[in-house]
């Protein structure tokens, strides 16, 4: 993801807080589960525990939000501030119903399972398609740039929009789909959809509301008919928008998933979701800053690094930590600086892993610059007696 090769939900981004006791839900909404063909032939929708968490995240944050400087609350990321203030801005009631019809995966549903693949080709990303050729154009380059690690052009890059939800022919089918064993003669599935639209219609923006569809996340291949895919939500769009990084956004977004599949085209499983985060943000920044990649400017990378900080978490006791922010930077730090060193102009992915291994190992020891403190220390050092040795001569002849 930025987000996670395994649909881990973004909400994740957000540090885990101390819920209220008892149930928040209580038995105010009928609820509704995956259905069991879900989570047997669905790796996308398999692991509950994963969602499970993610809805905690997002309950937590749901206690939270009217204390964003709370003591609970120590997180003090972009994505947290940003979400923290998406979730003031919905009725209690409704954000409840949110969280128990799991309506943030529903679009990602639709697109992955019930689409016709064949209008793939007119997929278009952000509410108006406004980042549709910069996503494209980044995506045929990094095809090129990685075509040595066996990523193909069967990775489909499709959008995830609120938007479809309005549709009843869409939105039907794929709660059929997701929440089968649910429904019965007194709660039928267009009992459901009456609901979500209707609530839907309460939110601000409507079907345009950003935490319908704030997710990015790459998939493998799942069955004989559903190919590898990148699927970015127009919701992470409008959190970069919003937190002034609409300029880099999307290029980070595409290549930072695109980067998952290289690791998946090389046999790689590191089951460790910080390494391969910040794996995933070091190769995307080793590409774009590469004069035969992205060639971005010195500008455009530093503000890769503003965006790679923007998605960072504080949950560094959770299984699911993506790394900090300070983290992300320093990962995409690494992966430009090393792009633009003698050494590191065009590696294969093997070689780039390798590097990437031994930069990993003082990943706890970094410091505000993004050098290991060991080396900041030394540096520091070398720059004193630099600096004496400047000032001995003009000592002597005063």
């Amino acid at each position: 993801m930025i987000f996670g090769r395994s649909i881990l939900s973004t909400f994740l981004m957000i540090e885990t807080v101390k819920l209220s006791e008892g149930n928040l839900f209580g038995k105010i909404h009928r609820p509704v589960v995956l259905s069991d063909t879900v989570q047997r032939d669905h790796d996308v929708f398999v692991n509950k525990e994963i969602w499970n968490l993610a809805e905690d995240h997002i309950r937590a944050m749901m206690v939270n939000r009217d204390d964003p400087h709370g003591s609970n609350v120590p997180c003090s990321s972009p994505s947290a501030v940003w979400l923290q203030k998406q979730t003031s801005l919905v009725a209690t009631d409704d954000l409840e119903k949110m969280l128990r019809w799991n309506l943030y995966i529903v679009p990602f549903a639709y697109k992955l399972y019930i689409a016709n693949p064949v209008l793939y080709s007119q997929e278009y990303f952000g509410f108006d398609g406004e980042y549709t050729h910069e996503i494209r154009e980044i995506y045929d380059e990094a095809q090129d740039f990685w075509s040595g690690s066996g990523v193909f052009d069967e990775v489909h890059l499709l959008a995830a929009h609120g938007s479809d939800l309005s549709d009843r022919e869409k939105l039907i089918p794929t709660l059929e789909l997701l929440f089968e064993g649910s429904y019965d003669k007194d709660f039928t599935v267009d009992d459901h959809a009456d609901e979500i639209q209707e609530l839907i219609s309460r939110l601000p923006g409507g079907y345009e509301f950003p935490l319908l569809t704030f997710n990015a996340f790459a998939t493998d291949e799942m069955g004989d008919d559903i190919d590898p895919s990148i699927i970015i939500g127009d919701g992470y769009f409008q959190f970069q928008k919003d937190s002034r990084n609409e300029s880099e956004g999307p290029e980070y977004a595409l290549t930072h998933e695109f980067a998952h599949h290289v690791m998946n085209a090389m046999g790689l499983s590191l089951e460790d979701y910080k390494k391969e985060e910040l794996m995933a943000d070091a190769f995307a920044a080793y590409f774009l800053a590469n004069n035969s990649g992205g060639d971005m400017t010195g500008e455009e990378i530093s503000n890769i690094h503003r965006v790679a900080y923007s998605v960072g978490d504080c949950g560094i006791s959770d299984e699911l930590h993506h790394g900090t922010p300070k983290e992300r930077k320093c990962a995409t730090v690494w992966g430009a600086d090393f792009a633009d060193s003698k050494e590191g102009r065009k590696l294969n992915a093997r070689e780039l892993y390798a590097r990437f291994n031994t930069w990993f190992s003082d990943i706890d020891s970094l410091d505000n610059e993004c050098l290991p403190q060991s080396s900041s220390s030394v540096t520091r050092n070398i720059s004193a007696i630099i600096s004496l040795m400047l000032l001995v001569p003009w000592l002597l002849a005063w």
